[in-house]
């Protein structure tokens, strides 16, 4: 193979790759094939070059929408940061395809080392969970309610293992001048129990589940004041009040509970006077709890808190949630001894102190509600923690304000969705300048609104006890199978070396 035409190969991947989450979801299932290819046809040398400028393409694409944020240069260098995970796949998957020439072992063992790379860049405080392939497939609900027993990686697993079998069977077909089939047979087997499990699970009729079940009901208000980047607090909290549902109430009839997105006030809420008034009048009418996202700071100012907090009808805080995962150089600096050197590319305003309770907020004589603020819910196990910890419906509030009508505010809804089918309960987004919306634990958007639109959704939600598998074991599936198929590749290894000595 000419180096010319690795390039096309390495490039054609990542272009597929990106279109994959472009709404394109069918691409991700031969996405990889390229790639392979190029990797089986190179020597180290070549592995390396092709990994990169294949990885660097394709998180560069993907992460595209960052060039919205103010500091502009982050967007490379998180394209930049992110490529040595291409490097590393890259690399490991040459040694496999040059030492093991067994290629059943090959088609699992590749895709273990794709989720690896996957679950460990969304560890630690540095996470960065864009661009995980499992979310390609979010529309394709007989297949994401895999997620309900694997998390988001086994979706990723499933899409990496038809790409083998692809690769391999394009493999053997020029190698022996002749097709065969038994390794898309095994793929399209696998790919059927999953998607046969799926179907049962959506044909279970939430309706009547809900109605079975007598699920405690929650009716909703949640608030998008589509306030623009920089224009928040301009004016004393008068920019966040909605318009009236009707002339005599401020919310239709019924509602329990109104939600305001991430950051909505500055402060306590004594601090945005015009605010704190309106609120006391209307809940002094309507029998309300309110749902505030707020910085949240010390006496002196000096230490800075991304919470969401939980009021009475009274006023009276029932509850405080923390951010536990900020965005990194955008909300604070993490490790800051050891990556103090990368303040250049920090544009947070203040310096959040992180949370570390993965608690819920309880809602009287109705249940416990989870929080993810903003980026937390591009993280699987904090909602899971979350859940399991009680929670029975999950509340995502963010601000993608910065983000003006960027792809990401829309990434941001399929998190959101991702974690209703893993944790098999209702997840709510309310967000400053959409989109907002309403999600079913099948992954069914309820209701929603459109982007960069003002104006309030109301719809209803259950609070449902039971956790799935995932909830209540995580990734216990996943680090069953990885201990299986690097055993296997282990014995297998020895077996040949045995066999090659006795020789």
């Amino acid at each position: 193979m000419k180096n010319y035409q690795r390039l096309l190969l390495s490039i054609i991947s990542a272009l597929l790759l990106f279109l994959s989450f472009k709404d394109l979801g069918f691409l991700a299932w031969v996405s990889l094939a390229p790639f392979l290819i190029v990797i089986y046809n190179s020597n180290l040398k070549q592995t390396l070059l092709n990994s990169f400028i294949c990885g660097i393409s394709f998180f560069a694409s993907v992460t595209y929408w960052m060039t919205e944020l103010p500091v502009k240069y982050a967007w490379l260098l998180v394209a930049i940061l992110l490529s040595p995970i291409f490097l590393l796949f890259g690399i490991v998957s040459y040694f496999i395809l040059k030492k093991i020439h067994q290629p059943f072992i090959r088609i699992f063992l590749i895709p273990a080392v794709w989720i690896l790379m996957e679950y460990l860049r969304s560890q630690t405080l540095l996470a960065f969970t864009i661009g995980i392939l499992g979310y390609t497939q979010h529309n394709f609900l007989p297949l994401m309610h895999v997620t309900r027993f694997t998390g988001i990686y086994g979706i990723s697993f499933i899409v990496i293992l038809c790409n083998m079998v692809i690769f391999e069977t394009v493999i053997f077909s020029i190698k022996n001048k002749k097709v065969i089939f038994k390794y898309l047979t095994v793929g399209l087997s696998i790919l059927l129990i999953f998607i046969t499990y799926g179907i049962i699970s959506v044909n279970n009729n939430l309706n009547r589940v809900v109605r079975g079940k007598g699920y405690n009901e929650i009716s909703v208000a949640v608030v998008q004041p589509d306030i623009l980047f920089g224009k928040k607090y301009s004016k004393k909290g008068t920019e966040l009040i909605p318009e009236p549902y009707s002339e005599s109430t401020y919310f239709k009839p019924g509602t329990d509970l109104v939600i305001f997105p991430e950051s909505a006030l500055w402060g306590s809420i004594d601090e945005s006077k015009t605010f704190e008034e309106w609120a006391r009048n209307t809940l002094e009418n309507e029998p309300l709890c309110i749902l505030i996202g707020q910085y949240m700071h010390d006496k002196e100012y000096n230490r800075y808190y991304n919470s969401a907090l939980l009021y009475n009808s009274n006023m009276e805080i029932l509850g405080r949630y923390d951010e536990i995962h900020p965005v990194p150089f955008s909300q604070y600096v993490p490790y800051r001894r050891i990556l103090g050197l990368l303040k250049f590319v920090d544009f947070s305003i203040v310096n959040l102190i992180p949370g570390n309770d993965y608690i819920s907020l309880n809602y009287p004589g109705k249940g416990n509600l989870g929080v993810n603020i903003c980026y937390e819910s591009t993280i699987p196990s904090i909602a899971r923690k979350i859940r399991n910890n009680g929670a029975e419906a999950i509340i995502v509030i963010s601000d993608g304000s910065s983000l003006n009508d960027s792809i990401a505010t829309w990434h941001h809804l399929i998190f959101s969705k991702v974690r209703a089918i893993e944790n098999g309960c209702y997840v709510v987004q309310c967000a400053n300048t959409g989109i907002s919306s309403i999600i079913s634990p099948d992954g069914m958007i309820m209701a929603r609104t459109d982007l960069l639109e003002r104006g309030v959704l109301y719809g209803s939600i259950y609070m449902i006890p039971e956790k799935t598998f995932y909830s209540k074991f995580g990734n216990l599936l996943f680090f069953i199978y990885m201990g299986l198929i690097f055993s296997i590749t282990v014995i297998h290894l020895i077996l040949r070396k045995t066999k090659g000595t006795r020789k």
